[in-house]
């Protein structure tokens, strides 16, 4: 099932999920007309005394610097612009009206803590990389993990397991929520931000602000936004870290990797995040309160990394990345590159909790290469690995994006199908069978010619099946196809 399939069950199962206040929704219908008019803008803000005293008591703070006092919204959005005035009173605007729906599982001063730093270093960030965008960069890092706020309302048991494993660490908290919960905080951002109408440089960069590196095809600015989240995203890390030093030389790294090395110091930008935090927390009635010497720390830590030198740096950032690293070479398959029996079996227990609480159907595909063991005595056994690494792709190019092929073992692969009745499933694997078939394999200008059996199983209506009882339906389904004459498919026996 994609991310937007799962966000949508969760949506026609809870009233829970996060929408944007009623002023928000004017505000942004006002804006996006062809020719925006200014006065219905100002009238529209005007009418919230609330919101326009904090919008005004914001622009004539230190946080922008302003010689003489706006005491209009008319006034403010003449001096700042359009743009700055609306991006601020939708950054009010939310933090107010989503104030009213708390959720058990999450610490909102936290969580607007937390989301007021990253819209404050994404403007810093964007100031210097791209300076005409910092304004909308303020209410983009606001947003970056609205996400995480969905889910908190929607799974609130469940989302506390999550915040309590991830021991304050916002980065971690996508690979934990994939684990316990089938989805993450930027699929679900992405999708909020995007029924909401936002532009596409808004929803696009939430939904990969963790993960950069996959976002492909989209536009340089895109990708741009995207890398200063994800540094954002750092910086808040940055506010809670025990080891300032790792954290600053993992900002430091991305900022090398992103090419921006030369225009920006992270501890610099670090301080003076905190000393505008300080200053906005306050009007977005978001308590500020830190019992450490926060800047004596970023002080020491700056002063550490320069002793350390640049090689010594990288081992701090690499020490930092490998768990990561590591986990995903347990689960991989080093010949293949797609999943190997462990990953196979941890993705398979995740999808069929999934399935059974959503109520939805999925099968389990297993398959074999047919005499694979004449290929290995034929052509030799470097012979038998090209053919395995062949099969996988071809497997692999069959398959949606949201299923899951494993080398199970051997010359033997799983695939897992959410969202995949038996007969769907059957079709499929016939798919598969054919593709292998008419597939003519070149090894040292030698040509290979394979077959494969297929065994189909499915997950009960009910959910109620062991992993270890469907695996071995979809195996004795293999073994019926083997037995049968190979090159065939065959369904699990049904009761």
């Amino acid at each position: 099932m994609t991310g937007a399939q799962q966000i949508d069950k969760l949506v026609g199962k809870t009233d829970n999920l996060p929408t944007l206040p009623g002023i928000a929704i004017k505000l942004l219908q006002a804006v996006q007309k062809k020719d925006p008019n200014i006065n219905e803008i100002g009238q529209i803000l005007s009418n919230d005394v609330a919101l326009t005293a904090k919008l005004l008591r914001l622009v004539n703070s230190s946080f922008y610097g302003l010689s003489s006092k706006i005491t209009t919204v008319d006034h403010a959005i003449k001096l700042l612009g359009l743009n700055t005035v609306k991006n601020l009173a939708l950054s009010f605007s939310l933090i107010t009206g989503l104030q009213k729906n708390k959720a058990a599982a999450i610490n909102y001063n936290r969580f607007w803590k937390d989301s007021l730093v990253g819209a404050i270093t994404a403007k810093l960030l964007t100031k210097q990389i791209r300076p005409h965008a910092a304004e909308d960069a303020f209410f983009l890092g606001l947003l970056q993990d609205i996400g995480s706020l969905a889910l908190a309302c929607c799974l609130p048991e469940q989302y506390g397991v999550v915040i309590s494993e991830a021991k304050n660490q916002v980065s971690k908290c996508h690979a934990l929520e994939n684990q316990h919960l089938g989805l993450n905080h930027m699929e679900v951002g992405e999708y909020l931000t995007k029924t909401w109408r936002l532009p596409e440089t808004f929803y696009i960069p939430i939904g990969h602000h963790h993960t950069p590196t996959m976002l492909a095809g989209r536009s340089q600015e895109c990708m741009e936004c995207t890398r200063i989240l994800h540094l954002s995203s750092l910086y808040i890390d940055l506010f809670h870290a025990s080891d300032l030093t790792v954290q600053m030389g993992t900002i430091d790294h991305f900022y090398k990797e992103y090419g921006l090395s030369a225009e920006l110091n992270c501890a610099d930008l670090a301080k003076e995040a905190y000393r505008q935090a300080q200053e906005v927390f306050p009007i977005f009635d978001v308590q500020f309160k830190d019992d450490r010497d926060y800047l004596g720390l970023l002080e020491a830590a700056k002063a550490e990394m320069a002793r350390l030198s640049v090689q010594m740096i990288a081992e701090l950032v690499e020490k930092n990345r490998e768990i990561e690293f590591l986990r995903d070479q347990t689960t991989t398959d080093a010949m293949t590159s797609i999943h190997n029996y462990k990953g196979f079996c941890e993705t398979l227990g995740l999808e069929m909790k999934r399935a059974k609480r959503y109520r939805n159907p999925l099968s389990l595909l297993f398959a074999d290469i047919d005499h694979f063991k004449t290929v290995n005595d034929t052509f030799g056994h470097q012979a038998g690995d090209s053919v395995l690494k062949a099969v996988a792709v071809i497997l692999k190019n069959g398959l949606r994006d949201s299923d899951y092929l494993s080398r199970y073992g051997g010359e033997e692969f799983a695939i897992i199908l959410p969202e995949a009745n038996i007969e769907s499933a059957f079709i499929v694997a016939e798919r598969l069978r054919e593709k292998i078939s008419s597939q003519q394999i070149n090894y040292k200008d030698k040509i290979i010619s394979l077959t494969m059996s297929f065994g189909v199983a499915c997950m009960p209506s009910n959910g109620d099946i062991s992993s270890d009882s469907l695996i071995k339906q979809a195996d004795d389904a293999l073994y019926k196809a083997k037995t049968q004459g190979r090159n065939r498919c065959c369904m699990m026996e049904r009761g």
